[in-house]
């Protein structure tokens, strides 16, 4: 069943944006293309030309003419979409950061309380926040914030889009 036979609400295995839109909206982010091409009206997939029926929900470009450029509320979704996914995994790399911190600052703790002050523990001490500094960010944020950013920004696009599509659908049929 396609995302037009389905009013617009995509299975949770199958994905909202297409990649082809998903790459367009990087590069018109990054200003390397203008808003401006050929469109899928339902589902907003850049559209090859010649084709007559979209090739990420399946609608017929009879029934819904193909738009020239991609809808404000679309781009507003994109943007959100990107915006959480960074919020989450910036937030665990900080916190993975805290955590090599926190690592240091025991490390020295222990050096003055039971090491008596030792200057080589207090250079391995160092050593292990840069260390930790660089790989304790890039597994919190870079792996487990990047899986739970993605599922947390999927999730709210979701909702995004179908709210997006009941709204369209409503103005379209009045």
């Amino acid at each position: 069943m396609t995302g037009a036979q389905t009013g617009g609400i995509r299975p949770p295995n199958t994905s909202i944006f297409s990649s082809r839109l998903e790459s367009f909206l990087d590069e018109l982010y990054a200003g390397k293309a203008p808003n401006s091409g050929r469109f899928c009206s339902f589902c907003y997939n850049p559209l090859p030309p010649g084709h007559d029926r979209c090739d990420h929900c399946g609608q017929d470009l009879r029934d819904r003419p193909a738009l020239t450029s991609l809808p404000s509320d679309v781009l507003d979704m994109y943007r959100r979409k990107q915006k959480r996914e960074s919020l989450v995994v910036n937030s665990f790399a900080y916190a993975g950061l805290l955590l090599a911190i926190a690592l240091f600052l025991g490390l020295i703790a222990i050096n003055v309380v039971y090491m008596e002050r030792a200057f080589w523990f207090f250079l391995v001490a160092i050593v292990i926040l840069f260390l930790a500094g660089r790989i304790l960010p890039g597994i919190i944020g870079g792996v487990i914030g990047d899986e739970i950013g993605y599922r947390y920004a999927r999730k709210k696009l979701l909702e995004d889009w179908t709210t997006h599509v009941h709204r369209r659908e409503g103005e379209r049929l009045s």
